[in-house]
């Protein structure tokens, strides 16, 4: 690994990496926003309101998933002048303003054949906030494609600080559920002015017969596997609605997000930084090279040391977390907290996948892969909610289980990258997790935190088991030592 530091392409890792870092610090911006509105929203809305709230917004979410196509991996994979980027963008104002007009028509039914003036009014503004968000998803990959991760993380923390704002203060104003709607166009609207801002490129109209194929070749490809990878992700939520009703979907999605909020700081970051490091490997090295092993075996030692301690101490604070920031009316979702944690803690290392195929060129293997693990899903969550909402938990970690053995596969067999080789660079961060996980279950029955306020206990275990984590991640791996020696040396001198 040191040798690889030293390397001429180890400037631009090195920049990328600090990429990285705004986007974590992002990731924790907007997931913290995310988590006090989630909160005020739970205190002021029942259990069945935010299930309702869920129901559509997934449904939302995924006609969203398939306007968005391939645009923006398409962008980011493109190795050329700016024309095309541009052009690409001009097709998702075109794209997003189609699927907007497709939610609305949904809205419009919604109100007039089933007499559901609510669903259908949140429909209404749906349509809106998937038009705003196709073009911004564009815009996001324009940025990656440019290495303006900084001006991407900045586009998106101003625009979930803005969005929490305005959803919180009509919530309190007497909203309801709208206020959410609210907050999410308040954000994608913010995001897309900065995004412009920062990219400072117009988007242009109009594409030569055989690169628009080549796009919809390619985002073909990507449409599927995305949107039937949202659809396996989502689908615990269509099948409680439908075996258990609202409010069991309301509790599951609050336990969902509570674990989401902590695993999305590393989880979109993660994407952000797979789409670069292995793009820089396929632009110094041509396809197939040792320079996405090399890459690999930095990434994923980078992103075990970062989520799987996350993951854990959410799961076993999940008690204290329910209860500190929900409240009573919320405890049917503690039990679902450690095993979602676990599920998606065996997500993790899907998010090199889209990145690693497409950049070697074998993006065709992603939609038969997902197809796959969406029927596998739907089985295993239709059966799980026979024994109820745990048991829709542990069917997300059994396809966790088989998704990652399957997807570690394909990222061999296509992607070059050889797992034994990854696992030996990162066998050194057992100890330390495992001393930071000892550190959290002594702390967490000591009677300096016993008594203390259940939020207030999560916040405080944490904070000791953390020091006792990074002491010993530091004395077992000299390179991590040294990266973070330097990151802090920039800041000071910044």
């Amino acid at each position: 690994m040191t040798d690889s530091a030293n390397k001429p392409g180890a400037p631009r890792l090195a920049a990328t990496i600090g990429g990285g870092a705004w986007t974590v610090a992002e990731r924790v911006i907007s997931q913290a926003s995310q988590l006090i509105l989630f909160v005020v929203a739970a205190r002021l809305l029942s259990p069945a309101e935010f299930g309702t709230f869920a129901l559509v917004s997934t449904c939302a979410l995924l006609l969203l998933r398939m306007s968005e196509v391939g645009w923006a991996p398409y962008i980011m994979s493109w190795h050329g002048d700016e024309r095309v980027p541009r052009q690409v963008l001009g097709v998702s104002i075109v794209s997003g303003l189609g699927a907007g007009v497709v939610v609305a028509l949904a809205g419009l039914a919604a109100r007039q054949l089933y007499a559901a003036p609510e669903v259908g009014n949140m429909l209404l503004l749906f349509a809106v906030w998937v038009a705003l968000a196709t073009v911004s998803s564009a815009q996001q990959g324009m940025m990656i494609w440019q290495d303006g991760l900084r001006g991407s993380a900045i586009a998106e923390s101003v625009g979930e600080i803005l969005g929490m704002a305005v959803a919180v203060a009509a919530l309190y104003e007497g909203h309801g559920v709208y206020s959410l709607v609210y907050g999410r166009l308040t954000f994608q609207a913010t995001h897309l002015a900065i995004s412009f801002v920062v990219t400072r490129r117009a988007p242009l109209f109009g594409m030569e017969r055989a690169e628009f194929r080549s796009l919809c070749a390619y985002s073909g490809q990507i449409f599927f596997s995305r949107t039937i990878s949202a659809v396996r992700v989502y689908i615990a939520t269509f099948v409680i609605g439908g075996f258990l009703g609202p409010a069991p979907v309301g509790y599951y999605r609050a336990a969902q997000r509570l674990v989401g909020a902590v695993a999305e700081v590393i989880g979109a970051p993660s994407y952000v930084l797979a789409w670069s490091m292995f793009r820089q490997a396929r632009d110094n090295h041509g396809l197939r090279s040792t320079g996405f092993q090399r890459q690999a075996n930095l990434y994923f030692k980078l992103l075990i040391a970062a989520g799987v301690p996350v993951l854990i101490w959410t799961g076993l604070m999940g008690a204290d977390l329910i209860s500190g920031l929900l409240g009573p009316k919320w405890l049917p979702a503690l039990p679902l907290i450690g095993v979602l944690a676990i599920a998606r803690a065996l997500a993790l290392p899907s998010a090199a996948i889209e990145p690693v195929l497409s950049l070697n060129g074998e993006v065709r293997r992603l939609p038969g892969f997902t197809l796959v693990f969406l029927v596998l899903a739907a089985a295993a969550t239709a059966l799980g909610a026979l024994f109820g909402l745990m048991g829709v938990a542990w069917a997300q970690v059994a396809v966790g289980l088989a998704a990652v053995a399957a997807g570690n596969r394909l990222m061999r067999r296509h992607g070059g990258i050889d797992w034994r080789e990854v696992l030996r660079e990162a066998r050194m961060l057992v100890a330390p997790i495992l001393l930071g996980t000892l550190t959290i279950l002594a702390l967490r029955e000591a009677p300096t935190f016993a008594h203390l306020p259940a939020l207030a206990r999560a916040l405080g275990v944490v904070l000791p088991a953390l020091a006792v984590y990074a002491a010993a991640l530091m004395i077992s791996d000299p390179w991590l030592k040294g990266l973070a020696a330097r990151r802090l040396r920039r800041w000071r001198q910044a």
